[in-house]
């Protein structure tokens, strides 16, 4: 056996000895380590109970409280309809609403367009048009009950094209509605048209029913003041 020399040895600071250190400890054998293997953990079925439990919950939170992702409906308020109900009712607003949903059925909206612009050399605007400018309505109430047909002047802009009579379709009210929308949209500023002036227009104006109005024709009704 071979005997470590003093170079081998190490004091030891504590006991004030000396101890030999193996140089080159043997190396271990791996022979008898057992082979890797792949081991399989499962997630227990509880905890996918409790997800599930967890996401019903917050579809259901999510569906009585977020107001149907709705951007305008903020805290407190579930729904649109709740948040309605707290504005104060104006009927001016509300025969304004009204009129936009006549104008969309479509009726007005076919043609006009959304904005009102009509289409160039084919549907004329709503928006500063004279017909529409005018404080008195009844030249309008009576374009919107039989029509119009060219050539009729807006804008500067001659049309030559044919309105859709409206008298055996829409009521009185779903006319003055209408009327009130156009007179007010648009860039346009006008007082709203009443129920009570479509009818009168309508019984005054029976004997027309069923010819478009022209532009002559018009210009020949008196409007008040």
């Amino acid at each position: 056996m071979r005997c470590a020399d003093k170079s081998d040895m190490k004091p030891d600071r504590k006991k004030g000895q000396t101890k030999a250190r193996e140089l080159h400890p043997p190396a271990r054998s791996k022979s008898a380590d057992p082979e890797p293997s792949a081991g399989h953990f499962g997630l227990p079925v509880s905890l996918f109970v409790i997800l599930a439990i967890l996401l019903f919950w917050a579809m259901v939170y999510l569906d009585n409280h977020a107001g149907g992702f709705n951007p305008h409906v903020y805290q407190h308020f579930t729904s649109s309809n709740e948040l309605t109900g707290w504005i104060p009712f104006d009927p001016v607003r509300d025969r304004y609403y009204k009129g936009k949903q006549v104008y969309d059925m479509p009726t007005c909206l076919a043609c006009h367009g959304p904005t009102g612009a009509g289409a160039p050399n084919q549907y004329p605007p709503l928006g500063g048009s004279e017909w529409v400018q005018q404080k008195d309505p009844s030249r309008m109430i009576r374009i919107a009950l039989d029509g119009a047909g060219g050539p009729l002047p807006v804008n500067g802009v001659t049309y030559n094209g044919s309105m859709t009579p409206w008298r055996p379709t829409l009521s009185d009210e779903q006319i003055a509605l209408v009327l009130s929308y156009v007179r007010q949209s648009f860039g346009n500023n006008q007082p709203p048209v009443t129920t009570e002036e479509v009818a009168a227009i309508r019984k005054a104006t029976a004997a027309h029913a069923g010819t478009p109005w022209t532009a002559d024709e018009l210009l020949k009704v008196p409007l008040k003041e």
